[in-house]
């Protein structure tokens, strides 16, 4: 980024300038670049500009949001460069303004720079150090961010500068970045890291993984190649890593100016996704309509670009009411296991809520039924009880036009768990509904739920075998 940070050594009260790589390249277009489908252009400035320049900005200029770079506890604050005009103008109202103008806004702390750098402030090269670190950054970030208004939806970004890299800085700030991404997903709150694509970012991307050590949520390339979009060399980040959640800083350090106010900025290409204003979806595998399973598992996962938070659950049994105990009002959970006695149904609903408060619709339900025995079925004249594999027994027919009648049902899917080379009519209410024949379980899907009483009928001759069988929603 156009910063300025506080410089290391015996003038530590001088500043430093640099931006990514330690100098800064001249801009590389006067132009303002168009931005790639599925982004807008964003703009950080060193100053944070008057709420009248903001306000000739959101009207005539082609930006969307803007960086704000907050400030941080003076014994890990970098950020030199604000003037007292500038720290005026960062105010909650400032934000209310920038928010109403519809842009978005993306809070920068320039904090501790990595062990290896020149800067006055570094985080330590222990690693388990750094790491504290990172976590108290975090903290004061976050109550920063809350005094201002700015929303959850906004990732908080960490600064970390270009630097000339090693074994032992690499780790340390690794560990710095998992204490920062940690301790912001514990308040509630999504996080970023801005760096050089040589070190910062190679450093992250290459950062293992664990439920301790979680990725940010955001990564922010100092690119700077001109194009508003956020492609970078595979040798920079995979192609499918941090896809959706990306920001390019393309052309740093130009001056444009809209409405008579003109700023010196830093043009940045975000991906829309990035901010996060989408409830979680629902991902887990749908259950089998049917089971001949004593047990099943019941998924409710979702996905979410900020990470799921809790979920709320509630269960329904056979056509009980829904009802949701106390661990499923706010649990972490993802899955229950039921246990199903022939022709027993369980039903599930959820609803997700991601970190940035975000939360989804009740899913539809999710249920499954244990197939009926073929016991339940009122066996007529040419049919017989026979051996067979579900539930220890079948009932076999050879002739054409007999029936097996059963219960009152309401459903639009019939499952026949079937045996043999018959073919049988498939009866709701008296009147035919589908055909069924072949071996394993068969299914009739009606256009619309129906209810009545349930029967089977032999539509020709030959062997069939009916085991067991189902009806649902």
């Amino acid at each position: 980024m156009a910063v300025t940070l506080l410089a290391a050594g015996p003038s530590q009260a001088a500043p430093l300038a640099v931006a990514g790589p330690p100098d800064l390249p001249p801009p590389v277009t006067q132009r303002v670049a168009t931005p790639a489908p599925g982004h807008h252009l964003m703009l950080d400035t060193c100053n944070t500009p008057s709420a009248q320049a903001i306000a000739a900005w959101q009207r005539y200029s082609p930006y969307k949001a803007i960086a704000a770079y907050i400030p941080a506890r003076s014994d890990f604050d970098m950020w030199a460069c604000r003037s007292s005009a500038s720290r005026k103008n960062l105010t909650a109202s400032w934000v209310d303004q920038v928010l109403a103008g519809g842009w978005n806004l993306m809070p920068i702390q320039v904090g501790l720079q990595a062990p290896c750098s020149d800067f006055s402030k570094r985080m330590s090269a222990n690693a388990t150090t750094a790491r504290a670190q990172g976590v108290d950054a975090a903290s004061d970030a976050a109550a920063n961010v809350r005094a201002l208004r700015i929303p959850a939806t906004s990732p908080v970004v960490a600064d970390i500068e270009a630097y000339a890299s090693n074994p032992n800085c690499t780790k340390a700030v690794q560990s710095y970045v998992a204490g920062w991404t940690a301790r912001l997903h514990q308040l509630g709150l999504r996080s970023a890291v801005y760096g050089s694509k040589g070190s910062t970012i190679k450093d992250v991307v290459a950062a293992p993984v664990s439920a301790s050590s979680p990725r940010p949520d955001v990564i922010w390339v100092a690119n700077y190649n001109g194009q508003a979009n956020t492609s970078f060399d595979a040798s920079v980040m995979p192609a499918d890593a941090w896809a959706g959640r990306r920001v390019s800083q393309y052309n740093p350090n130009v001056t444009r100016s809209y409405g008579g106010q003109a700023l010196t900025i830093d043009e940045d290409a975000v991906q829309d996704s990035v901010w996060d204003r989408t409830a979680p979806r629902l991902v887990a595998k749908a259950p089998p309509r049917a089971t001949k399973h004593a047990k099943v598992r019941i998924g409710w996962r979702s996905a979410d670009a900020s990470g799921v938070s809790t979920y709320r659950v509630r269960i329904r049994h056979n056509g009980g009411h829904w009802k949701s105990g106390n661990a499923l009002r706010r649990t972490r959970t993802t899955t229950r296991v039921f246990s199903l006695a022939p022709g027993e149904r369980w039903c599930v609903q959820a609803r997700a809520t991601d970190r940035v408060g975000n939360t989804s619709a009740w899913s539809a339900p999710r249920c499954t039924t244990r197939f009926k025995d073929d016991r339940t079925l009122r066996a007529g004249r040419g049919w017989t009880r026979v051996h067979s594999s579900y539930l220890g027994t079948g009932t076999k027919a050879v002739r054409k036009g007999v029936t097996l009648r059963g219960q009152r049902v309401s459903g639009r899917y019939v499952g026949v768990i079937l045996h043999g080379r018959g073919t049988l009519d498939v009866l709701i209410g008296g009147r035919v509904v589908g055909q069924v024949h072949g071996n394993g379980v068969r299914w009739v899907t009606l256009p619309a739920s129906r209810s009545g009483r349930i029967a089977f009928r032999t539509a020709q001759r030959g062997k069939v075998v009916v085991d067991g069988y189902a009806v649902t929603q």
